[in-house]
């Protein structure tokens, strides 16, 4: 069975020495790890180089393409250095640098679904500092909840021990029985919610609505659209977008933020909405986003459309303190 890149740089080993490694080092450390396990897997390195040159192919020349391959590789890099980070450093630590590192736009967005008293669903993707989100939110007393699949038993519990102390609480999709009955009791609490809309192999598609993303033909994730209109809850999309030097940018986007940007495609459903904001997050910065090793599964028959009721939200499966993918 092969192991995936999460695994492979979760090994215990590996936690162990990140935690006692200055992060400098572990930063050197991880890259070292990445860089071997994509050379002992070319199978998988080549199906992320093929799908960025299939999407850009008629827009950049071929050195600009090795440039983004060469930044993706470096991203998704990054990703796990900031889970890591995001898991081992001190309370003190992460609330300093969430202080000093990140800075935001849109948060009257959030504010304002609060305000109304049905909680926010925030939707995220695969994308930037995506493992900051939480606790950024946490630190600025907002109340959190996220849906977490985690790849280990000792993943789960560190990230049960982090969550504690930043008072965020979390769904944790592989044991608890009625995910989306969860979901909405931290809604009809007046809770932000924070889940992903572009874990592509876990999707649930619709018979009827269909959308393009990344230049593909979908059917569309059934589940943001059954929350979107269930409950009430406030939608909007955050992104932690990556700076230079270790520093973040927090944007929040509202649906009629995303209405106005979108004017062709009022009416679109919410969900179709949310993945057209994305992708061109994803367009403008591809080495941000490291769901490109599932791009061959967009659009295709492996995704299977299924009579099941309500999906179970796995679907939605992420965030935060981390795990998955």
């Amino acid at each position: 069975m092969k192991i995936g890149l999460s695994s492979f740089l979760q090994w215990r080993v590996n936690l162990f020495l990140y935690k006692i490694f200055s992060w400098k080092i572990s930063h050197f450390y991880l890259f070292f790890w990445g860089k071997l396990y994509f050379f002992l897997n070319r199978k998988e390195k080549r199906e992320i180089e093929n799908a960025i040159k299939t999407v850009f192919l008629n827009h950049h020349s071929a050195s600009e393409i090795k440039s983004i391959i060469r930044r993706v590789f470096r991203g998704i890099f990054f990703h796990y250095y900031e889970k890591f980070f995001n898991i081992f450093c001190s309370p003190e630590i992460s609330r300093s640098f969430f202080k000093t590192h990140v800075t935001s736009e849109g948060m009257a967005s959030i504010r304002n679904g609060l305000a109304k008293g049905k909680g926010v669903l925030l939707i995220t993707g695969h994308f930037g500092g995506i493992e900051f989100i939480p606790g950024y939110l946490a630190v600025n007393n907002y109340p959190v909840t996220i849906l977490a699949k985690f790849s280990s038993e000792h993943f789960r519990d560190l990230s049960i021990q982090k969550a504690e102390k930043f008072a965020i609480r979390i769904i944790d999709a592989g044991n608890t029985s009625n995910i989306m009955k969860a979901i909405f009791n931290s809604l009809r609490q007046n809770r932000i919610v924070i889940t992903e809309c572009d874990e592509i192999d876990e999707w649930r598609p619709s018979y009827r609505e269909k959308t393009k993303f990344l230049g593909k033909q979908i059917n569309l994730d059934r589940t943001i659209n059954v929350l979107s209109k269930r409950g009430g809850a406030s939608i909007v999309l955050g992104i932690m977008r990556r700076n230079n030097n270790q520093r973040y940018r927090f944007i929040v986007q509202s649906l009629e933020d995303m209405e106005k940007r979108f004017q062709p495609l009022i009416g679109m459903p919410a969900g179709a909405l949310i993945l057209k904001a994305l992708e061109q997050y994803i367009l403008h910065y591809p080495e941000e986003w490291y769901q490109w090793k599932n791009y061959h599964v967009i659009g295709t028959s492996s995704i299977q459309i299924t009579r099941a009721k309500i999906p179970k939200a796995a679907s939605l499966a992420m965030p935060t303190l981390n795990r998955i993918s």
